[in-house]
């Protein structure tokens, strides 16, 4: 995996979706938010939200490069945010069908519309909070990887990984975004890696990668990235 999916995405990229990046930084349109967590409203820029919230590029191209390793061809995102990565996931030609949730539905319209800019019509965005639509469409879905990046909240992390155990046969890798994000998240990804269930875990620092179904002995990795 390393040679053929890690070391590339060093360098590569999809030019048409990095023009888009770079248009999000550079744009200071003010959007009304609320914060679910503090029960509070707030105002951002979508250039403040793109350069604290977006993943860097090469993360980005590590997902698309992953997906083709594994012969993806449906995905489930959790944490849209302004669609970058959702259209990277959505990149490669196998893949038939990204759905994305969102909690935020200003976030999730303006997502919508980025995805139209590149006319992405794999991408389908869901709004709401992982509580309420996750394990429904994980059941209708049947993703054959999970990238987590919503709430990064152990009980969050592991009531997906739980619905994903239970409902969905067909995965393949599960992505934990932020895995040294806090204390709490790296207990929650040590209680993975411990896990007797996930015979195959890898630790890149900016994310965990389980493999649940792999018949081989209990092993984990930590890769340079």
């Amino acid at each position: 995996m390393f040679n053929k999916v890690i070391k590339p995405a060093g360098r590569f990229r999809l030019d048409n979706i990095e023009k888009l990046r770079k248009e999000l930084y550079r744009n200071h349109d003010v959007v009304d938010l609320f914060d679910l967590k503090n029960n509070e409203n707030y105002r951002r820029t979508i250039s403040s939200i793109a350069k604290t919230s977006l993943s860097t590029p090469k993360f980005s191209a590590f997902l698309h490069r992953l997906i083709e390793y594994l012969n993806v061809e449906t995905v489930l995102e959790t944490g849209t945010s302004l669609g970058i990565n959702a259209l990277y996931l959505a990149g490669p030609e196998r893949v038939n069908k990204v759905v994305t949730i969102e909690a935020s539905p200003i976030i999730a319209s303006f997502a919508t519309e980025q995805f139209s800019k590149l006319l992405q019509q794999k991408i389908e965005i869901k709004q709401g909070t992982i509580q309420e639509v996750f394990e429904q469409i994980l059941v209708k879905l049947q993703p054959e990887l999970c990238f987590m990046d919503a709430d990064h909240r152990s009980d969050a992390v592991d009531f997906c990984i739980e619905s994903i155990m239970s409902h969905c046969a067909s995965i393949k890798c599960i992505v934990v975004h932020d895995i040294y994000w806090s204390k709490d998240m790296h207990q929650s990804w040590n209680r993975i890696v411990k896990d007797e269930r996930f015979s195959l875990t890898v630790d890149i620092f900016q994310a965990g990668l389980i493999f649940p179904f792999i018949q081989m002995p209990k092993q984990h990795f930590t890769l340079h990235f």
